[in-house]
């Protein structure tokens, strides 16, 4: 098995990465989106129907493909995490993360001790137990970490956020902030473009990555020239709604 995540590694050098969200439960779209060119394929346990039976499949799928295979939990918590990550992909995405203490939680339970709480066991990611020491070695510096930053209350509180060890990178999600502050939708409005500006600053001064979620390439290559580094390109199901 792999355990040397290019992602991280482009993140750590300053390089932009392009991925894209995968919310349908089906491993052939794995297999499609892997072959097209991604660097990463995060797998979306947050929204969309894809349950922790699923997601060990759908990550074996995409790193065949070359792609990185990230999962978004649904809950920052400790139990939700560690399946997840015990699954196999090489990065977790965590939700709403609002505060310093939310982002040190966050950081512990991706890691095992003594840098954090995460607890050791077979699963896909480490062959169920046949390669446990491979994993243990590589998982802590290899498993990326990245918190959301979806809500004006993590706008408010950013640096504090990001002057946690552990974090790989920053992701803003534009549809939940701009809920946040009263302008659903309105991710180009004047007030979100400032908290989202503020975000990219604040992980510039922190050097960690700063990412964002785009509805399409337009957008995508707009946030790359603003300086954001771990960018989405949308997500399957829409993608296949436009195709129709």
């Amino acid at each position: 098995m792999r355990y040397e995540n290019h992602t991280k590694a482009m993140a750590g050098d300053g390089r932009t990465s392009f991925g894209i969200f995968q919310g349908i439960a089906s491993a052939a779209v794995s297999e499609i989106l892997a072959n097209r060119g991604f660097d990463w394929i995060l797998v979306d346990m947050e929204h969309g129907t894809i349950g922790i039976e699923t997601t060990g499949d759908l990550f074996a799928v995409i790193r065949s493909g070359g792609p990185t295979p990230l999962v978004r939990v649904p809950s920052n918590d400790q139990a939700t995490i560690k399946r997840a990550l015990d699954a196999g992909p090489m990065g977790g995405m965590e939700p709403r993360v609002n505060s310093r203490e939310e982002a040190e939680r966050a950081v512990s339970d991706c890691k095992y001790a003594p840098a954090g709480s995460r607890g050791i066991g077979p699963g896909r990611a480490s062959l169920y137990g046949v390669r446990m020491g491979e994993y243990l070695e590589a998982a802590d510096a290899q498993v990326m970490l990245i918190p959301q930053a979806e809500h004006k209350d993590a706008v408010e509180r950013i640096d504090d956020i990001l002057s946690v060890p552990g974090i790989d990178a920053i992701f803003v999600g534009p549809y939940d902030l701009s809920c946040s502050m009263g302008l659903q939708g309105q991710v180009t409005h004047p007030e979100v473009e400032k908290a989202i500006a503020a975000v990219l600053a604040a992980a510039v001064r922190a050097g960690v990555a700063p990412g964002i979620f785009c509805m399409d390439a337009a957008s995508a290559k707009r946030r790359a020239e603003q300086g954001f580094r771990f960018i989405a390109i949308g997500l399957d199901s829409v993608f296949l709604d436009n195709a129709v």
